[in-house]
């Protein structure tokens, strides 16, 4: 019997997926065996065939090292950056880390609007852009405001997603990256969240105000802004 224990929370998970390695530590016999185990940092663009091809190995046995994760060579799961998948060899060459920005994003995932009252969470991104709530005011550009803020980042200090259309510098698409939509809704100025994958026509973004909370949810393309809808803070 073998539990997987992963390293403490205060190590930064995707510098561990970075080094290539996790800890297995085997229980219920002698002394605690410890065994390096090789993974991989799904990166933009990543499949699954890709993935073994990369490594050398047949999907076979790739699926083998990933249980659950395909149902037959060709027919798998949804991938996403940054996602953990285990490999066949130790990796040597570091992955690009999570950006922190995104990874303070990602610890926000859950935080809603409340029926009654104001969520102080809201309000929080909310003053980042010096808006007094409601927590019902539009704050897509406010959380990102604030991820950005809060990691030590340049941000842009607008709660109008409008205004961050032309702010940073335009990249190719990259997880993590600003990703700025046209208006979803009435009087709305647009949408803006962090890239955290493609998929045919379809774009998945980290976001506040995204369903009245922070998620992750997928957009039509087509609702991308004109130009370059893809921007990095700096």
């Amino acid at each position: 019997m073998s539990l997987l224990v992963w390293f403490s929370a205060a190590v930064d998970w995707a510098l561990c997926g970075a080094l290539g390695f996790f800890k297995r530590v085997a229980l219920g016999g002698g002394e605690g065996e410890i065994t390096a185990m090789s993974s991989y940092v799904v990166q933009s663009g990543d499949t699954p065939s890709k993935i073994a091809a990369k490594f050398g190995l047949s999907m076979t046995a790739f699926m083998q090292l990933n249980p659950g994760l395909c149902w037959s060579p060709t027919q798998c799961q949804l991938i996403f950056p940054g996602q953990v998948l285990q490999v066949g060899e130790m990796v040597t060459a570091a992955a690009p880390l999570t950006p922190p920005w995104m990874q303070a994003a990602i610890g926000e995932i859950g935080v809603s609007e409340w029926p009654h009252g104001d969520n102080p969470r809201i309000l929080a991104y909310l003053a980042s852009v010096n808006i007094q709530g409601p927590d019902e005011t539009s704050w897509c550009a406010a959380f990102t405001n604030w991820c950005l803020k809060m990691t030590g980042y340049p941000h842009r200090g607008s709660g109008r997603a409008a205004d961050w259309f032309d702010w940073g510098r335009p990249v190719a698409p990259y997880y993590g990256c600003l990703v700025l939509l046209q208006p979803l809704a009435a009087g709305s100025s647009g949408h803006i969240g962090f890239l955290h994958a493609l998929q045919g026509d379809r774009v998945w973004l980290l976001s506040g105000n995204s369903g009245n909370q922070v998620r992750i949810a997928s957009y039509p393309q087509s609702k991308l802004i004109a130009g370059v809808p893809f921007r990095w803070p700096f």
